[in-house]
């Protein structure tokens, strides 16, 4: 009998969450396979939530993504700590 060989799912690489007046803005970002994942989820003060998923796999589309983001002046902070995080995680991902 053969073991079926599990492909893993994907990685947490960084996240953050902030909470900006009635909203909360969480940020994650996972490895998947040889490539990586930005999500941002906005959460309104009844619950909704909007989220938007992009796939990348070169670091300046997500800090285009980052710092494009509306909210990117009350979260600046959180933003480059994540990218560092990333930037570690793309050149480890490279060689």
């Amino acid at each position: 009998m053969k073991r079926i060989k599990r492909h893993k799912s994907r990685t947490l690489v960084t996240e953050f969450s902030s909470k900006l007046g009635s909203e909360t803005l969480n940020v994650r970002i996972y490895r998947h396979r040889e490539s990586f994942v930005c999500e941002r989820e906005l959460v309104e003060r009844d619950g909704t939530s909007f989220t938007m998923v992009v796939p990348f796999t070169e670091l300046e589309t997500a800090r285009a993504l980052l710092t494009a983001d509306p909210y990117y002046g009350d979260v600046r902070h959180q933003v480059g700590r994540a990218l560092i995080k990333l930037d570690y995680a793309v050149r480890s991902n490279h060689g």
